[in-house]
């Protein structure tokens, strides 16, 4: 029979190594993206509990915060990409206001704002809380009932519903 380790065990270990997890996570990102880590660190071993046995507890704990960090860092690398690819799309620096770059810019933005008005209801609404009212993911989530990776989905198709449209907006 395999001995479970029980909740309450994982948890203090998390407690007991989390100033050490917490220092090799500043060291990889900003401390208030840390704290999420941490606080997603926290939510995955009380939602999962140690399902079998593990032998070293304290190093399961580091693994599982490690992973929820690189799972960070790379949703936000990807979102990074994205974000760059829409600011490109919208803001052409190089060219100076000029009359015709002014209405060619007002083409475009009312481009943009039928193909938003042309996304889903819940995928618009999601698009327009996170990139014009500035909220997170888990603000989303939360406020819509829905979970967190339902809210990159419907960002997500916006974002590409958004970039398929970059061949028809004017020069």
């Amino acid at each position: 029979m395999v001995k479970r380790l029980p909740l309450t065990r994982l948890l203090s270990v998390f407690g007991a190594e989390r100033s050490r997890i917490e220092a090799t996570i500043q060291s990889r990102m900003k401390t208030a993206e840390a704290a999420d880590v941490l606080q997603d660190t926290w939510l995955k071993l009380a939602q999962r509990g140690a399902e079998g046995a593990i032998d070293d507890p304290a190093a399961f704990v580091r693994s599982v915060a490690r992973n929820t960090a690189l799972d960070y860092l790379r949703k936000d690398r990807r979102r990074r990409s994205i974000d760059a690819e829409i600011r490109e799309l919208l803001f052409d620096t190089e060219d100076e206001l000029s009359p015709e770059r002014i209405l060619i810019g007002r083409e475009a933005a009312d481009m943009l704002a039928a193909a938003i008005d042309a996304l889903p209801d819940q995928t618009r609404r999601v698009f327009l809380m996170n990139r014009f009212e500035g909220k997170t993911h888990r603000e989303i989530a939360a406020e819509l009932r829905i979970s967190d990776s339902s809210v990159y989905y419907h960002i997500r198709r916006a974002l590409e519903h958004l970039s398929g449209m970059r061949h028809h907006l004017p020069d």
